[in-house]
């Protein structure tokens, strides 16, 4: 008799607790599940388990995203500078970075024409030393192409780059040399740098300040470029 009693009981109690669980469960459909893939594909590399590829990734927005971006969005580096070295305050709000919170940040994309007065490779922290448009032969901006590129500027001129889309700080910075490696690829590499001194050239790159740093003189910053082209001596004539 007791054991015809406690069976229905426990049986209820199993049932009780099933249907507890499966209420607190959210139930999604499989293309609701991809398409949660394709709109998040880079912000769950450490949720998924995955590795962060940071070659995968430049690979898949440097076309795409980044190029187009820079050539969109770069100020005249004549504008940028004019007001940075009297007003780094003013130059920020006027040109750096917003980023979708609002936040100000000390990142400018700029572009420019200008002639290559010399390359300068007495250290790995080769330059190109660059006097702009219109030309008065002095040096008027210092362009580091490598192989030892510093900073993160390329990384941190774009809003749409997060440090919570990596993991962690290793990943993040293994991001900025990634980018970083591209632009030599793409932009320094296919120049004849022992022969460019004398060539006007056009180019797109991100200058990257400290949060404290005061800009006076050109020692006073670089301009990382992301894209780089040779003018022909027709073309610079005519403009």
């Amino acid at each position: 008799m007791r054991r015809r009693i406690v069976q229905p009981r426990l049986f209820f109690l199993i049932l009780l607790i099933a249907g507890l669980s499966c209420g607190s469960c959210t139930i999604k459909k499989l293309n609701e599940l991809d398409q949660d893939k394709e709109t998040d594909e880079y912000s769950t590399w450490t949720k998924s388990g995955k590795e962060f590829n940071p070659v995968e990734y430049v690979n898949s927005i440097w076309d795409e995203k980044v190029i187009p971006i820079f050539m969109e969005e770069s100020v005249e580096i004549h504008a940028v500078l004019e007001v940075l070295l009297q007003d780094k305050e003013k130059a920020l709000q006027e040109y750096g970075l917003t980023r979708p919170s609002g936040e100000k940040i000390p990142a400018f994309k700029v572009k420019g024409m200008a002639e290559v007065l010399k390359y300068d490779d007495s250290s790995r922290n080769g330059l190109l030393v660059l006097d702009l448009q219109p030309t008065d032969g002095q040096e008027d901006v210092l362009l580091q192409i490598g192989p030892v590129i510093r900073q993160t500027a390329i990384r941190d001129s774009l809003d749409f780059i997060r440090f919570t889309d990596v993991g962690n700080q290793l990943q993040f910075a293994s991001l900025a040399d990634q980018l970083n490696l591209r632009m030599r690829k793409e932009s320094v590499e296919p120049l004849d740098l022992e022969n460019i001194s004398g060539k006007n050239i056009c180019f797109y790159g991100a200058i990257k300040l400290e949060e404290d740093q005061e800009v006076q003189t050109l020692k006073d910053y670089v301009v990382t470029p992301v894209k780089i082209e040779m003018i022909e001596a027709e073309e610079s004539e005519n403009d």
